[in-house]
């Protein structure tokens, strides 16, 4: 495990050299056209490898300012991460990285330091992925934390990306370390109605710290993870553990019901682990699950410890 996480290093030091073997194969993937069923004429429908021939997933990592600024390399690690981990994404699915304000306390030297930081962070992603037409980089003038970035983001997605029906959040100090199916979970999600959300587990929360859900029962479904060779695909048996846990962990979830849940919060500028955490509980007791599963595999995301570590 600690051999793939050095992979993935290495690759982000490496990052001029595969970003575009990586960032370009889009190109062969599909194509944009306008969306003339919607109001806005800046809106698209990807067109891509899935059934329906329109991407329906986006990506939003959301990012604030930490000590290894500006350092990007813990944002390209994620990033890294999804085209390595992630298998069956399609190549154009769009991943906004949002950048947040601090909040303007402290002395008047640290608010200078960490303004000059941020701002350099912030050219410094401009430079990597201006040219990517797949990344989108959202710096927010206010401080927004984690929820008022993510319903920022979700808005933008929504009008500009109106066939978006699944979406990944990801933390910017949580990048992959496992492979994970991405067809075959959206398979899971279309099969069963009851699915709004799945977590990644990382290497400090096993199994026994997952929360059940009253009676809720586990969902089993098939991936090809780890199962395919060059002439064969052998398909396994995963299982989707119903739970009253609610983590700003890595996760996938439906974009409507997140949307709607994130808003529900009222009070945006805080973790929404925080608020929904009590709520999955509330709903587990009463017998109204929100939905909340966990994917159940150990240490599929490892955390980055960017206010220890500088990577300058």
């Amino acid at each position: 495990m600690r051999s793939l996480g050095l992979r993935l290093l290495a690759v982000g030091v490496v990052a001029s050299i595969c970003r575009r073997s990586l960032y370009f194969s889009f190109a062969s993937g599909g194509e944009s056209s306008s969306n003339s069923s919607n109001s806005n004429p800046g809106a698209v429908e990807v067109k891509g490898k899935d059934p329906n021939g329109i991407i329906d997933t986006a990506i939003i990592i959301t990012s604030s300012w930490i000590p290894s600024h500006p350092s990007t390399l813990m944002v390209e690690m994620v990033v890294h991460s999804i085209d390595l981990m992630i298998t069956s994404l399609h190549p154009s699915t769009p991943i906004f990285i949002t950048i947040d304000q601090f909040r303007l306390d402290g002395d008047i030297e640290q608010i200078q330091n960490r303004s000059n930081s941020l701002d350099q962070h912030v050219l410094n992603l401009y430079n990597i992925y201006l040219i990517n037409p797949r990344v989108h980089i959202l710096p927010f003038m206010a401080h927004s934390h984690v929820g008022g970035s993510v319903a920022k983001a979700m808005d933008i997605i929504e009008r500009h990306f109106p066939s978006t029906r699944y979406l990944y959040y990801l933390q910017h100090d949580y990048y992959f370390v496992k492979e994970v199916d991405h067809t075959a979970l959206i398979h899971a999600m279309e099969t069963h109605d009851s699915i709004n959300y799945v977590f990644f587990r990382n290497e400090k929360r096993p199994l026994n710290r997952i929360k059940p859900c009253g009676e809720e029962t586990s969902i089993e479904y098939l991936d090809n993870v780890n199962n395919q060779t060059a002439t064969t695909s052998i398909s396994t048996k995963r299982l989707l553990l119903p739970t009253a846990t609610y983590t700003d962990n890595n996760h996938l979830v439906r974009f409507k019901w997140y949307k709607d849940t994130i808003a529900s919060m009222i009070s945006l500028t805080r973790f929404p682990e925080n608020p929904l955490q009590k709520r999955a509980m509330d709903g587990c007791v009463s017998g109204r699950s929100m939905g909340l599963y966990a994917y159940n595999e150990d240490h599929v995301i490892e955390h980055l410890d960017g206010r220890k570590t500088s990577f300058r």
